[in-house]
């Protein structure tokens, strides 16, 4: 009765403490990577304003605002035609990767890809030679790296001031005393303990998950089998799991990922424990031997060829040698799960095995599968295809350089993209 009581305990201490401390970390890190896209998205836009030859009414390179909203009204102040729908695909395009791919750098990788192929590649690609366009990358990487560290806030690093600006000598000693010392605040502190405060919360129950299954095993009476070693195995590996987390605790910015091994934990002690109450298999029925029957004597007939194998060997299935997919839904690959060994109208991507591990693949040549494509080049090509022309609705895709994949576990990495022409 008291051992039972505790286990009851323990679950309910689980259930109260663990899904608070999952739900506060991650959504403090979705607002810090909704942030990080909003600012470069502004950063995008600040280096539009540089470029005098295609806007030449502007009137203010930089933009004091922190939302969406305030950035539009600097777009219309400074007349840049067509930089408020790159604003809102930009805001679309941040929203869909960090819901749909749970890598942080990658979701933020694909938002700076976009911005940049949206303004400096194509007919646009003579603003890589802009003064500023080195000091655009940089704040794009910075702003990257600040989400990804610690703490809850993500300030854009400053671009810096081109060489043909400002030809003026700099004292090194000015420019000493001007370099800004970064201290820690107290807010930034704040959410850093925090955050610690829900790992070491989530580590403790995920332990008390582990001891209720220990409770509950030995409590039973098994017997010493095969079965019980295995069980024992697969439990001190999960020990020593949660031992290596414990030491990563202090980590924060590796919260998100750690979130997801914990969940993962949890899942396997229960299955262990559901495992563990099923009741053994019935052990196999010996069928007797059949009985022949004395064969009275025949006259005796000439011998015909017979087979010397009763036995017909059955015909192993052949490996599929071509496989089918909708799009990259792993942003940087195909879900080997989510693969069809059959062309479909909606399957954009014919993909050709060429060993175990290796594969090549290439856009459909199916009309139905170009024109669900262009309707939406950006969500089913981008992420895939490298473009060697702009695309456009009523055109036909063509592959002009196939793609290269590398099986990695459950997914086709994409190691070289595919060359594809809007013709």
């Amino acid at each position: 009765m008291i051992c039972q009581t505790t286990r009851w305990i323990l679950l309910l201490g689980v259930l109260l403490l663990n899904r608070p401390a999952f739900a506060q970390t991650d959504a403090e890190y979705r607002r810090k990577l909704d942030q990080a896209a909003f600012l470069m998205t502004k950063a995008t836009v600040e280096f539009l304003a540089t470029d005098a030859q295609t806007f030449p009414n502007v009137k203010s390179k930089q933009c004091a605002c922190d939302s969406y909203e305030g950035l539009k009204e600097f777009i219309a102040q400074n007349d840049l035609v067509g930089a408020d729908k790159l604003t809102d695909d930009a805001k679309k395009r941040a929203a869909q990767n960090i819901a749909q791919i749970n890598q942080p750098r990658t979701a933020l990788e694909g938002v700076k890809d976009f911005l940049v192929q949206k303004v400096a590649t194509g007919d646009r690609i003579t603003r890589q030679t802009l003064p500023g366009y080195p000091a655009f990358q940089t704040t794009l990487d910075g702003i990257i790296t600040s989400a990804l560290g610690a703490g809850p806030a993500v300030v854009a690093p400053p671009q810096q001031v081109a060489a043909t600006e400002e030809n003026a000598p700099v004292n090194p000693a000015e420019s000493a005393e001007k370099t800004p010392v970064t201290t820690p605040s107290p807010t930034q502190s704040n959410w850093n303990a925090m955050d610690s405060f829900a790992l070491i919360l989530s580590i403790l129950s995920l332990v008390a998950v582990a001891f209720l299954a220990y409770l509950v095993l030995k409590n039973q009476k098994p017997q010493q089998s095969a079965r019980d070693v295995q069980f024992d195995s697969q439990l001190a590996k999960l020990s020593d799991r949660i031992s290596k987390l414990e030491v990563r605790k202090n980590q924060t910015n590796e919260n998100f990922q750690l979130n997801a091994q914990l969940e993962a934990l949890e899942r396997a002690v229960r299955l262990l424990e559901q495992n563990r109450a099923e009741k053994p298999a019935a052990p196999a029925v010996k069928v007797p031997l059949e009985v022949v029957a004395p064969v009275q004597e025949a006259p005796v007939e000439p011998e015909t060829a017979r087979p010397s194998n009763r036995f017909r060997t059955p015909t192993l299935p052949s490996k599929p040698t071509a496989l089918y997919a909708r799009t990259a839904d792993l942003g940087d690959g195909f879900s080997a799960g989510g693969l069809l060994a059959t062309a479909e109208r909606d399957t954009v991507f014919d993909i050709s095995l060429q060993g175990d591990t290796q594969a090549t693949y290439q856009v459909s040549e199916n009309a139905d599968a170009q024109r669900l494509a262009l309707s939406d080049p950006y969500s089913y090509l981008n992420d895939a295809c490298e473009y060697l022309t702009q695309p456009n609705p009523n055109s036909r895709i063509r592959t002009e350089q196939v793609g290269r994949l590398t099986l990695q576990g459950d997914k086709w990495k994409i190691t070289e993209k595919a060359k594809i022409r809007f013709i």
